[in-house]
């Protein structure tokens, strides 16, 4: 009976790991529009978008996002991926400038700075 009962366990472990895997698979191959969306939603929740703001921050992530996961697809060397995701953030930087009120603009980059010391 109780090896029934250890192999029955070791069964029941076996399919948590599995589930718990498959979602960690998942969350890494979300679309560019869902890392965009999540992303506009913390942006909004931060900033208080108005609508307008809203649909051109989430075009800015959306093409933001697809060229970071071109860049990650492409065998490049680290410096040339680098180079590439600067060159991305710094496109999405510029692009919230111009959409971003000037008070809105300096919330961002104060919260860009408490994310790099956590």
């Amino acid at each position: 009976m109780k090896k029934y009962i250890s192999f029955l366990s070791f069964i029941a472990l076996f399919f948590i790991g599995m589930q718990f895997s498959s979602a960690q698979t998942a969350d890494k191959q979300q679309s560019p529009e869902a890392i965009a969306k999540q992303q506009t939603y913390q942006l909004h929740k931060l900033l208080n978008l108005t609508g307008d703001q809203q649909g051109d921050i989430f075009r800015v992530l959306v093409d933001a996002q697809q060229n970071l996961q071109v860049l990650d697809k492409k065998d490049n060397t680290d410096i040339i991926k680098q180079e590439g995701t600067r060159t991305v953030n710094n496109n999405v930087e510029a692009s919230f400038k111009k959409i971003l009120t000037p008070e809105q603009f300096k919330t961002y980059q104060e919260s860009l700075v408490k994310e790099e010391k956590k």
